[in-house]
């Protein structure tokens, strides 16, 4: 009986013992079961990634499979600066046009020169820069010009981007005894001696507006224009049969008759030379006419009106700063393309509020009132001519925007 105890109680033993030493055991095994599934979730982790980022860049890589391609367009030096903000906004979002990824790249040129470039036989890159997909320049004169001369280098019709009415910029006193009474239809006349008595300045003489006709100068010849269209009495668009009526042409001609010519002839020197003169009655020059654009860009940090901004009574002519969209061989269709896309983004109202804070008018908010700019209504805009019927009008006042 003893022996069947003892070897009863012998298994009761070692199953005691086995019992005490199994999680000394255990512990190890899991940590390390623990730590292999730990590196096999992070080499699983790891590959997806690798695998995600690898078709990230195949996916990337197949959307921009032309490769890379910069856009170039050209404007007006006025606006050139708030399209280049725009363009470096519209670049950061990385754009995609068919298949490429492309670049705006905004540069300002003298619009004589890329008319001239346009209209050559070959464009000549070395002179002008690389061959633009779009054009900006100040006013339809220029596409006005364009059509007139090769009408197959426009990808459509231009459409206004922005705009700036034309004001004359006036010697304030002088400004002060008009009141209000110069209108389009008098500023022939006023070219005439004594001419000023009308308006109670007797010793003065005539109006001595300045007329430029260099580089920037879209607003001399908008002028003429709103002469031409006092002188017609039309409201529609002038036609060429208009402008060349006997009574049209004598008021252009003698608005142009003695324009007087200060310092390098700029519009800016005729505004500067307003602002300084001493004394009026003596003024080598009392008027210039201005796009209210750039006349707020060279008065808006004066702190009292040293010109007098003065809105002739008829209808406005207008800068309309067009978007002429170019075409031919050398304007692929990824340039097209991105051109249109550019275009539509600038249009936006975050990215048009930088044109319209520079002082053009469109879908954005104005500046404030400066001492000079006041940035009145517009009710009255003169449309702009039948194309022949700006090139003969520039023929007479802006040979430079004439073909």
């Amino acid at each position: 009986m003893s022996k069947h105890s003892t070897g009863g109680e012998q298994p009761t033993g070692r199953l005691q013992h086995t019992g005490a030493r199994a999680p000394f055991i255990a512990r190890p095994l899991v940590a390390i079961a623990l730590i292999v599934i730990l590196i096999a979730a992070v080499i699983t982790a790891w590959t997806k990634l690798g695998h995600h980022i690898d078709d990230t860049a195949t996916d990337e890589a197949a959307s921009c499979v032309e490769g890379k391609a910069t856009v170039p367009i050209v404007a007006d030096p006025a606006i050139a600066p708030g399209l280049q903000r725009i363009a470096q906004n519209y670049n950061k979002t990385s754009p995609i046009v068919r298949d490429h990824c492309v670049t705006i790249q905004v540069r300002p040129a003298d619009a004589r020169a890329t008319l001239e470039g346009l209209t050559a036989r070959k464009w000549d890159a070395t002179s002008f820069g690389a061959f633009p997909g779009a054009w900006v320049p100040e006013s339809s004169v220029w596409s006005a010009a364009l059509q007139t001369e090769r009408a197959q280098a426009l990808q459509g019709p231009p459409e206004s981007l922005v705009s700036s009415p034309v004001r004359l910029a006036v010697e304030p006193e002088l400004a002060k005894a008009a009141n209000g009474r110069i209108g389009w239809s008098d500023l022939p006349d006023l070219t005439l001696a004594n001419s000023l008595s009308a308006y109670g300045q007797r010793s003065w003489g005539s109006l001595r507006m300045a007329m430029p006709n260099g580089p920037q100068s879209d607003a001399t010849a908008l002028a003429a224009q709103g002469v031409a269209s006092a002188a017609a009495d039309k409201k529609d668009p002038l036609t060429l049969a208009e402008v060349n009526r006997s009574s049209v042409r004598s008021a252009v001609e003698q608005l142009m008759s003695a324009p007087p010519r200060i310092g390098d002839g700029s519009t800016e020197a005729a505004v500067e030379a307003i602002a300084a003169a001493g004394d009026p009655a003596d003024a080598k020059v009392r008027a210039v006419p201005v796009t209210e654009q750039r006349l707020f860009s060279l008065t808006k940090s004066d702190e009292r009106p040293r010109v007098t901004a003065v809105a002739p009574t008829g209808s406005t002519p207008v800068a309309d700063y067009p978007v002429i969209k170019l075409s031919g061989d050398q304007v692929p269709a990824q340039v097209g393309d991105a051109i249109a896309e550019f275009f539509t983004f600038v249009r936006k109202p975050p990215q048009m509020n930088i044109l319209t804070g520079m002082g053009f008018r469109g879908a954005g908010h104005l500046p404030a009132a400066t001492a000079t700019v006041k940035f009145g209504d517009v009710t009255d805009s003169l449309p702009a001519p039948e194309p022949a019927a700006a090139v003969a009008i520039s023929k007479l006042v802006l040979p430079a925007a004439a073909p």
